[in-house]
């Protein structure tokens, strides 16, 4: 039965991930810019997506001083896509704070690092277990997976009972040989073995003394969440096109895609035919976020010659957009109005 102290816990997931952990991530090293980044991307976003951000992300901005000098539209222009916009602006904020306060490097040490925007508690272990090769444990979505099924925790993971618990076996199992391997075999254990769907327990270097496992219990742990309500919002846009380049406004600072560049927006059907008389609908697209089901309405001028030839979209590359917004171009350009 697996207990609290477990030190061979540790032993093995470093022996594993050492033989059998992923080697080849871009973002492995002891660049601590590199690691930072990469656990930013990787909030909410898989792997096989942010590696060729990320790739982007450190060509465009090479050092942390790179970033921190480069203006805010830049930045947000690479991050297009990834979603979850607020990480690229607090990650471009801590950068220049590390340029004013830190010698334009991130500090090594958890209450400065957790002082910096958009840099919680595991995010800062990360930086300081891979980076620094510093025990500090972590508790991603993969290692809370992991500290589930090993220990058998009941409830919703992210609620504040249950996230204290995990945090409690989190720091009991922590261990001062080699914390880089260990933090990294965590997360490597739930990314490939210990996944959502179809585990393959009999390859967990721990599964021996798993309680989830051991009660044949693994699809029980952890608990689901609550899954929220979504809301369904419905968007009437006008797309119009000038010299074959799409007219686009930059949205305010709250709501959905604040502070990013996409087509003019109005509250109803009406109010955009108001404007626009000679507009007809060109589609209505579904395109989904996190708790929101958004139906685009969007509406062209059916004398637009401009619909003839694809759309030019160089700009884009310069310009912080949502991925709707390369959904709806992607249609207009396959559906041609008579």
């Amino acid at each position: 039965m697996a207990n609290e102290t477990d030190g061979d816990f540790s032993a093995r997931i470093i022996a594993w991930q050492l033989n059998h952990g992923r080697h080849h991530l871009p973002w492995q090293g002891v660049n601590p810019y590199h690691v930072w980044l990469s656990e930013i991307m990787l909030q909410q976003t898989q792997v096989v997506k942010v590696i060729d951000y990320f790739n982007r992300f450190i060509k465009a901005f090479p050092s942390l001083t790179d970033l921190a000098i480069a203006d805010e539209q830049t930045v947000m222009a690479l991050w297009s896509g990834l979603g979850y916009y607020n990480r690229a602006r607090n990650l471009h904020k801590a950068a220049r704070i590390c340029v004013e306060k830190h010698d334009a490097q991130l500090p090594d040490n958890m209450p400065e690092l957790m002082a910096l925007p958009g840099i919680g508690r595991t995010t800062a272990a990360a930086i300081m277990s891979l980076a620094f090769n510093r025990p500090e444990p972590i508790l991603d979505g993969n290692v809370k997976r992991v500290m589930a099924r090993y220990f058998k925790v009941a409830g919703e993971p992210n609620s504040s009972p249950t996230l204290k618990k995990l945090w409690h076996l989190a720091e009991q199992q922590q261990t001062d040989q080699n914390p880089r391997a260990y933090s990294q075999g965590l997360m490597d254990l739930g990314a490939t073995l210990c996944t959502k769907h179809q585990p393959r327990c009999l390859q967990c270097p721990v599964h021996i003394d798993c309680q989830a496992y051991q009660d044949d219990a693994i699809v029980d742990y952890p608990e689901k969440k609550k899954i929220p309500k979504v809301k369904a919002v419905d968007l009437y846009l006008y797309l119009a096109i000038a010299q074959n380049k799409p007219k686009l406004v930059k949205r305010g600072d709250t709501g959905i895609w604040s502070k990013m560049w996409f087509l003019p927006e109005f509250e109803s059907r009406q109010a955009l035919l108001e404007e626009h008389p000679n507009s007809t609908q060109l589609a209505s697209i579904k395109h989904m976020l996190t708790h929101r089901r958004l139906t685009l309405h969007v509406y062209t001028d059916t004398n637009d010659k401009a619909r003839q030839t694809p759309i030019e979209r160089d700009n884009l590359l310069t310009l912080p957009h949502p991925t709707a917004l390369t959904h709806i171009l992607d249609y207009y350009d396959n559906h041609h109005l008579p």
